[in-house]
């Protein structure tokens, strides 16, 4: 039991480190601003999944020359990707009946306008996913409040009854992106200050 606490307190201290450079909020950030660039031209809507790779590619590269020079590499544990796939598959099927739920109480469920109009809920419910699993791995508090702050800016860009919802989304997008953003960099230079080169590593470049 006690070597199970300890694995478990290792994996969260693993990814509080590997988080402590917020890059993660960073790169959300840039990809919410062009989810909002999309949105006024629906032809680019294909723009933010083609950025996922490319976003891969500048975490670990900015990992290289600014984080792992100063803490090391932080080797994350691997998810399961039949559980991992699984439990996504389950959460977005939640969120999918509450917004129904929620539209039934609030909206006309039969009217495809207020569909369109509570959409930024949806993808608030949608996209908080992902800032729950990393509060799960890390417990940080920043990633609870992100997630927190996803669906319920999602609630707040679909009051407004305008006749279509993309104004919505894209209020939603742009707002989450600047929190994101605006927290990558805060932690950021925090990080830079609170670990500074080693000098060993330095002194080899």
């Amino acid at each position: 039991m006690s070597e199970s606490l300890n694995l478990d307190h290792l994996e969260r201290q693993a990814w509080r480190r590997d988080a402590s450079d917020g890059l993660m909020e960073f790169l959300a950030g840039i990809l919410f601003f062009f989810v909002a660039r999309a949105m006024v031209d629906p032809h680019l809507a294909w723009v933010p999944a083609l950025l996922l790779f490319p976003m891969r590619w500048a975490n670990r590269f900015f990992k290289e020359r600014f984080t792992w020079p100063r803490i090391g590499y932080v080797k994350l544990k691997s998810e399961d990707s039949k559980d991992f796939g699984r439990g996504v598959l389950t959460y977005l099927a939640v969120v999918f009946v509450i917004y129904l739920a929620l539209l039934w109480v609030f909206g006309d469920i039969t009217s495809f306008q207020s569909w369109r109009q509570w959409l930024p809920t949806l993808m608030g419910g949608f996209c908080s996913g992902g800032f729950f699993f990393a509060a799960g791995k890390s417990r940080l508090a920043r990633h609870y409040a992100l997630a927190i702050f996803c669906i319920a800016w999602g609630l707040v860009c679909s009051l407004p009854a305008e006749p279509f919802s993309t104004p919505g989304i894209q209020r939603w997008a742009l707002g989450l992106g600047l929190v994101n953003l605006l927290t990558g960099v805060a932690v950021f230079v925090r990080f830079v200050r609170r670990y500074p080169v080693r000098e060993a590593e330095a002194g080899d470049e």
